[in-house]
Formats: structure tokens, C-alpha cells, sequence
């Protein structure tokens, strides 16, 4: 998957909401998101992924005002 810089903040930043909208355990959620990265066996994918996951979480925790 490859997205240029502002097609990744959009992505990020829709996920971020989606979690706060959801009225769940975000944390719950994203962990077993990792959890689904870490068993994928690409590498360059789960790198990417994780990278992703990481960029979601700080979104996330600052409200989006990254």
C-alpha cells in the first residue's frame, strides 16, 4: 500500500475518529489490530502497517491535532 503524505493523514485521521466515535475500548481495538500485524509474515507490510498503527495511536491521544 502506498498513499502519499496527505492521503496517510486522511486515512489516520478518519480511523482516530472512527475509535473515538465508537464509544468502545479503542485500546482493545488497536491491540488487536497489532496483534493481526504481527502475524503477517511480509515484512515490508507489517512495517508499514505497524508504522501506520503508531501514527493512528498518536492521532488518537493528541485528538488530532498533529
Amino acid at each position: 500500500m502506498n498513499l502519499c503524505p496527505d492521503e496517510r493523514l486522511l486515512f489516520v485521521r478518519m480511523i482516530s475518529a472512527m475509535l473515538r466515535r465508537s464509544g468502545g475500548d479503542a485500546g482493545a481495538v488497536m491491540f488487536e489490530a497489532y496483534r493481526h500485524i504481527v502475524s503477517d509474515n511480509n515484512q515490508a507490510r507489517r512495517s508499514y502497517m505497524l508504522d501506520l498503527l503508531e501514527s493512528v495511536r498518536h492521532d488518537y491521544v493528541h485528538g488530532g491535532y498533529t
